[in-house]
């Protein structure tokens, strides 16, 4: 299906600069009406990538392929310590001195060299308060829960340190998942600590390890299991009592949400944020607890290498890949697209003469060459088909970008990017 939606996309592209440029037939070749790609070696090699037409064909398709209606509205971003964090902590990017975020293209390395590329999404979802003490809430995105197999799932938590405690003491930190119990099924409900537990609810033990109290650290706790029944249910909130029995008597403290920045009035009625973040709260705003999760669909796809095909230099007229690359600042999506700076939106066009049409490295099956071979023929009913210039290898691309919900989801797109063409 993502390998139609590429064409169709292409096609569009190819019909918005058709209509906006005269198209001069040619004997011996295809018409506009025949095969739209065809016309397109006829344009001016000059057509300019701020065209609004294909800029929005261009924000459609990438919308299309991230299962997005519109662009999320990011009203409250994640500060920005805590993101930066998170990415470094991850390796799903790199992070420069300057704050840029350089996405980890792995999987288009892997697609070139003939590897299985798996249809995965790397999800960051940062804690948000629970409903009572030492609770944490973490509200999976939509797109987590469109993917049906865990790889791993994990919680990320900060055990800050007094620098007065000199003690080897180890403590247990324990997570707990809370549910609603059906309605009538109590059993299980226990009473929790600090008022953790009301009604009919359940408590299960998730994760739990043995720590070191001698220096402030992140700690890593494993809750693939619980995440993917979450998902087996059709559910999306993780619920989670963060239980550590020992910490404040040996000096250590979970840090388990950052502060928000105070707002203050502008003098006109409206409110604006107080200033910077202090550098200990800054630190603070950097350990906010998230939850990473590597999830796939439950089928793989495999792609094969083929013979590179011809770029399109402005010399030749022959089918050929035509270059375009959208930036996201430009539109206006760097506030929610954290890597990559842009999209290669490539597409095929040129023509495609009887000689070319189906031969090896330019068809994208046996099936085209046979056609082609009765066609040259005259054989009806393949007399009056036109061959036309099309994509014959697509490659993934890695995003790394918010959700309405917040989330940093990072996810491997296949056939996202033209990276041959030739005639069908």
């Amino acid at each position: 299906m993502p390998l139609l939606w590429k064409r169709g996309f292409l096609l569009v592209l190819c019909w918005i600069i058709v209509r906006s440029s005269p198209t001069p037939g040619s004997e011996g070749h295809s018409s506009v009406t025949d095969c739209p790609s065809c016309a397109l070696a006829t344009l001016s090699k000059d057509v300019p990538s701020s065209q609004p037409e294909m800029v929005e064909a261009v924000k459609k398709h990438i919308l299309n392929m991230l299962h997005l209606r519109d662009r999320p509205n990011i009203t409250q971003p994640v500060p920005k310590a805590a993101l930066l964090n998170a990415i470094k902590k991850l390796h799903v990017g790199k992070v420069g001195e300057d704050g840029y975020v350089e996405i980890e293209d792995d999987v288009g390395r892997r697609a070139e060299m003939n590897e299985v590329v798996e249809q995965t999404s790397e999800i960051i979802t940062f804690a948000e308060s629970g409903t009572a003490k030492k609770m944490l809430h973490f509200e999976i995105s939509k797109e987590g829960g469109e993917l049906s197999v865990v790889e791993h799932a994990e919680v990320w938590l900060f055990l800050k340190v007094s620098k007065a405690n000199r003690s080897r003491t180890k403590v247990t930190i324990r997570l707990f998942q809370q549910q609603q119990q059906p309605k009538g099924n109590s059993e299980g409900a226990e009473d929790a600590e600090d008022g953790g537990l009301k009604g009919e609810k359940s408590e299960t033990l998730i994760s739990e390890k043995a720590v070191d109290t001698r220096k402030s650290t992140w700690h890593i706790f494993p809750v693939s299991s619980s995440v993917q029944r979450l998902l087996d249910q059709g559910k999306s909130s993780l619920d989670v009592r963060i239980a550590c029995d020992l910490c404040q008597e040996t000096g250590a403290n979970l840090v388990l949400l950052g502060k928000k920045k105070k707002k203050e009035d502008d003098g006109e009625g409206k409110e604006k944020e107080a200033g910077e973040f202090t550098g200990e709260e800054e630190k603070e705003q950097s350990h906010r607890p998230f939850l990473m999760m590597l999830a796939r669909h439950s089928e793989d796809r495999q792609h094969r290498r083929r013979r590179r095909g011809l770029e399109c230099d402005g010399k030749v007229n022959i089918c050929c890949k035509k270059q375009f690359f959208v930036s996201f600042k430009d539109i206006g999506w760097s506030d929610w697209i954290i890597a990559p700076t842009g999209y290669h939106a490539n597409y095929c066009e040129g023509e495609c003469p009887s000689h070319i049409a189906g031969t090896s490295g330019s068809s994208l099956s046996f099936h085209s060459t046979v056609i082609n071979h009765y066609r040259m023929r005259g054989h009806s009913p393949f007399a009056n088909l036109k061959s036309c210039c099309v994509p014959t290898k697509l490659r993934p691309m890695s995003m790394l970008y918010y959700d309405d919900g917040q989330n940093i989801i990072k996810k491997d797109i296949q056939n996202m990017i033209v990276e041959e063409c030739g005639c069908s």
